[in-house]
């Protein structure tokens, strides 16, 4: 018997017309939002089946731990390389086939940061880079068991950042200092300075490459923080966002733009 009404699968389509809006949300609806979520049951999947061919396979215990250590270390690097100079770059806009792509899987969440169905990856944006990233690090480390290792590594770093990321954006008064943290340190990249703080749960890439600010006295103020630049003047030579969001209105996602996870 299932644990919810409709059941623990219940595919992306029927996920999304939930209409998840984290400022009416509880914990327990967050949870329920998250372990339902395609994408994550996917990636708990993976972990599994990685770990297992990782035993299966493994010629030293030590390097198997080797890899999943250093897929995980990964994610936070492969994070903040992909947040500041992808997600946050202009170059993605400014291309009519990656408009719609750099719409949902960031411009809008900017926009509509309380809108759950545009916090969450898809598959066909997570996967690829990661098997990527973290495949070649592990193999390196201790062959095929590393590489499935190194995944699986980076999966539950994965798993374990869209569940703070959401709870961030969740309405709730922090009581432990770590979520005070990391929430108010987040809120400040979307409604303060989005040009620094593009860490989730860990902050040392923005430390070391000059982009964290502890609190909002110690960064300016900007005006691009809800459209991360895409004003009316970049909308007037590089429509092709506009033209989708005008389509969607309130609905981000949910016409003209890809969004199969």
């Amino acid at each position: 018997m299932s644990i919810f009404k409709g059941g623990i699968f219940i595919g992306y389509r029927a996920w999304k017309n939930q209409n998840y809006l984290l400022n009416r949300m509880t914990f327990q609806d967050l949870w329920r939002a998250y372990i339902t979520y395609p994408a994550i049951q996917v990636y708990a999947a993976l972990i599994v089946v990685g770990l297992v061919v990782a035993l299966a396979m493994m010629t030293s215990f030590v390097g198997l731990v080797i890899a999943f250590a250093a897929g995980a270390l990964l994610f936070p690097i492969s994070w903040y390389v992909t947040h500041r100079f992808i997600l946050h770059g202009t170059w993605m806009y400014k291309t009519p086939a990656l408009a719609g792509f750099w719409k949902r899987v960031h411009y809008d969440h900017h926009r509509f940061p309380n809108d759950l169905s545009v916090l969450f990856g898809g598959l066909h944006t997570t996967l690829p880079p990661i098997a990527m990233i973290a495949g070649p690090m592990g193999w390196a480390v201790s062959g095929v068991a590393g590489a499935a290792a190194a995944i699986a590594g980076f999966l539950v770093m994965t798993c374990y950042t869209e569940f703070l990321h959401a709870g961030q954006h969740l309405a709730f008064e922090p009581k432990s200092k770590f979520w005070k943290v990391i929430k108010a340190r987040h809120l400040a990249h979307h409604f303060h300075n989005e040009t620094g703080n593009f860490g989730i749960a860990e902050f040392f890439w923005d430390r070391m490459f000059g982009t964290f600010y502890a609190t909002q006295a110690d960064a300016p103020r900007t005006r691009t923080a809800r459209n991360l630049g895409y004003d009316d003047e970049m909308a007037l030579k590089y429509p092709w966002v506009k033209d989708l969001t005008d389509a969607e209105g309130a609905q981000p996602g949910r016409a003209g733009a890809s969004t199969a996870s």
